[in-house]
């Protein structure tokens, strides 16, 4: 089989300037992982990336949409990776709902967890995974904070009082944007790409909380495996996948009351919070990167071509 011309289309590219208005979109972080990965895979020729008004080029075989309502290439195969997460609010039915209205303009589907794939229809599963020669341990005491949150304040202001708020005591510090009162309160702004390796491997708790659409159908929050990659501690909210995948590795918090209860505990003990960040690493490593992940699309790519 001749090598593979793969283009991976997002919504938006080059978010992670600071200083432009908009969210940093983790699609981008994801997106430029899988071209980076996919290039370097034996079955492939080569891996572009592309925006949502970007031309794209003629002699592609392939490309992989990271949101299902943009332009499809008119010769190449179409796959929708469907990973954006739709609430319910918005959209009919969610993400599986967006997923039955436009699965008939793609020739292949990818998604982030088993449960999703098993809402919707045939294709693969990709769970997020992460990149270890960016994310690394890179401690330099720039972000020796307590607590952080890093994310965009798109979650419903439900999950932020359950899983946020009882941070808020032991001086969390937040980055990302949209974020209100009373977290605007610790609100940094967003963080620079680069120092998110030093913040996750600086700070003593690394707080995660899945938006609802994830909890809902099981997909494992990036930030999990980026964290762990640099070797830090993460406190998240529970998600089954996430048990079954990490254990006791990344703990699980219930919010409010437990959550206080666990960072008082994890803050007092640091050989604890050492133990499961060194275990978390080893195992992100060994199954979870985004080279590990790429042998399961170069084959899928292979099959639908």
């Amino acid at each position: 089989m001749k090598p593979i011309k793969v283009g991976i289309k997002l919504f938006g590219i080059d978010t992670f300037d600071i200083n432009k208005q908009g969210n940093i979109q983790g699609d981008e972080l994801i997106g430029r992982g899988w071209q980076k990965y996919l290039a370097r895979h034996e079955q492939i020729d080569r891996a572009d990336i592309y925006g949502a008004q970007d031309a794209m080029m003629d002699d592609l075989d392939v490309v992989i949409h990271f949101n299902p309502f943009l332009d499809l290439h008119p010769t190449a195969k179409n796959i929708l990776y469907l990973q954006n997460a739709f609430p319910k609010e918005a959209y009919p039915g969610g993400t599986v709902g967006v997923f039955h209205q436009i699965k008939d303009r793609f020739d292949g589907h990818i998604y982030t967890s088993k449960r999703l794939q098993q809402a919707c229809g045939e294709g693969v599963v990709v769970e997020f995974a992460t990149d270890p020669e960016f994310f690394q341990p890179q401690p330099a005491g720039k972000y020796d904070f307590p607590v952080s949150f890093v994310g965009n304040g798109i979650r419903s202001p439900y999950v932020n009082q359950r899983y946020i708020a009882p941070a808020l005591p032991f001086n969390l510090v937040i980055y990302g944007n949209m974020w209100e009162y009373p977290f605007s309160e610790v609100w940094q702004g967003k963080l620079p790409m680069p120092d998110l390796p030093t913040l996750y491997s600086d700070c003593s708790i690394n707080l995660n909380a899945h938006i609802a659409q994830h909890a809902e159908l099981d997909t494992i929050n990036l930030r999990i495996y980026d964290i762990l990659a640099c070797g830090g501690f993460v406190l998240s909210d529970h998600v089954d996948s996430l048990v079954e995948t990490f254990g006791d590795l990344v703990p699980i918090t219930d919010g409010y009351e437990d959550e206080w209860a666990k960072i008082t505990y994890y803050l007092s003990n640091p050989e604890a919070r050492k133990k499961k960040a060194e275990e978390g690493r080893k195992l992100v490593l060994s199954n979870h990167s985004y080279e590990y992940r790429m042998e399961t699309v170069g084959q899928y790519l292979k099959e639908i071509l």
